[in-house]
């Protein structure tokens, strides 16, 4: 682990005490960050509120020792945010921790990693490589991964893998994390994993559907804490099973209009689950609509949309605005040129008729994506190529530009970080490596 040769000191002020918090800036595994060219000048820090609103605390030209960030409340709650830019204002380098009560940092050292913008960088700490595994994220701030009945628990706070192992009760082909709790899911049925105290116990099967049925599926969160198991994005044994835990911890099953297998899901914004793909036809046999279904985020009324059925398997979604979402990656699609399946923007606000589809420029060619927004107009996608690397790429309606992985990957996973516009890479090779825009 790397660290930045100087340290941000904070005043922590409350009841006549002011103890001194250290914020330390860390660039994990990665070296001359700083130094290498083109070379920051200035370093900026930033204290973020809750609703996102910056205040800057502290300016300070390159190289510094010590800088202070005067006087904190030591009842606040914050977020850091670093930037060291040039001499054009550019930054070059940023970071951001999660939020965390000013009081918390007196007499530690807490650190925040930073790293060059528009690359992957190693994260400090890192647990043991996974092979393709299950990932989640939960309480917003741990990282959780498992592959089979192995796991490992990377606190996003503290920078650092924990020595807590989870104890999955069965093989792990689906997680969901909800709270405290990570939830494992096999074809034999699901565990209830309590995160605090390390204790699962076997949680049972609402009526109208069975785990077999959604084993192997991706997981969708909504913003307000719902969790979806959609069993068609696994890629084989075509399902029309989706498993709902609400924010309340009540389960349910919902069956979409069409079994499905490979497809790709996401979480429209007051719209709700996006499924995409997965089978030639849509429901009750349409050849010319029913592609893409919607789970409404309140009722779970499923609605076909009028976009063309596509058997693409292995594609990846993402929102990028309330109202388009991409869809990318994958093998098999209709919409595919010498095997290769381009991105496509579905704009949902157009579907009273037919759905609005702009085609994005190159083909990324791989055969099964990740993808997570990072602007109204770019997204991070990772996946296997045909030789079943791992390749990450930014793409955008005019640009698709590949990201080099800072070491080889097989079948790693890309999940989205509670910070914004950030990303990280995980599993199939030593480390995780972090995207931030």
């Amino acid at each position: 682990m790397r660290r930045a040769a100087f340290a941000l000191l904070a005043s922590l002020a409350s009841c006549g005490e002011a103890p001194t918090g250290t914020i330390a800036l860390t660039t994990g595994e990665e070296i001359e960050v700083f130094s290498r060219p083109p070379a920051p000048t200035t370093l900026v820090v930033e204290a973020l509120d809750l609703e996102g609103n910056a205040r800057e605390i502290a300016r300070a030209p390159l190289p510094a020792d010590v800088i202070s960030l005067g006087d904190m409340a030591r009842t606040d709650i914050g977020a850091f945010r670093v930037r060291a830019i040039d001499a054009e204002n550019r930054a070059l380098l940023k970071g951001e921790s999660l939020f965390v009560q000013y009081g918390a940092l007196a007499d530690t050292v807490f650190e925040v990693f930073v790293q060059r913008s528009g690359e992957l960088a190693r994260l400090p700490r890192p647990p043991a490589a996974l092979e393709a595994p299950q990932i989640g994220v939960a309480l917003n701030r741990y990282l959780l991964g498992a592959s089979g009945t192995a796991g490992f628990i990377y606190d996003l706070l503290l920078l650092r893998t924990l020595d807590f192992v989870p104890a999955f009760g069965r093989p792990v082909k689906s997680l969901a994390a909800f709270g405290s709790a990570a939830i494992a899911i096999d074809e034999g049925g699901a565990s209830t994993l309590d995160l605090s105290r390390n204790v699962s116990q076997d949680l049972p099967a609402p009526d109208g559907g069975n785990f077999d049925e959604i084993a192997g599926g991706a997981t969708v969160t909504s913003p307000n804490g719902d969790v979806y198991v959609v069993g068609g994005t696994r890629p084989d044994r075509p399902t029309a099973r989706v498993f709902v835990i609400t924010k309340d911890g009540e389960t349910s099953f919902v069956t979409l209009g069409v079994a499905r297998a490979g497809a790709c899901a996401t979480w429209m914004l007051d719209r709700g689950l996006f499924v995409f793909g997965g089978s030639a036809v849509g429901p009750g046999g349409a050849t010319d609509t029913g592609g893409a279904e919607l789970v409404d985020h309140v009722s779970r009324a499923v609605t076909t949309l009028n976009v063309p059925p596509d058997p693409v398997k292995g594609c990846a979604a993402t929102p990028l605005t309330r109202e388009n979402v991409l869809v990318v990656g994958g093998s098999g699609s209709t919409a595919a040129s010498g095997g290769l399946t381009p991105p496509r923007s579905i704009n949902l606000a157009t579907c009273a008729g037919a759905c609005v589809i702009d085609r994005w420029e190159g083909e990324l060619g791989l055969v099964r994506a990740d993808a997570v927004s990072i602007l109204t107009d770019a997204a991070i996608v990772a996946g296997d190529d045909a030789t079943g690397a791992t390749r990450v790429f930014r793409a955008s309606p005019r640009e698709l530009r590949e990201i080099p992985l800072k070491v080889p990957r097989r079948g790693a996973r890309l999940v989205s970080l509670p910070m914004r516009s950030v990303a990280a890479i995980v599993g199939g090779g030593p480390s995780i490596e972090q995207y931030l825009e």
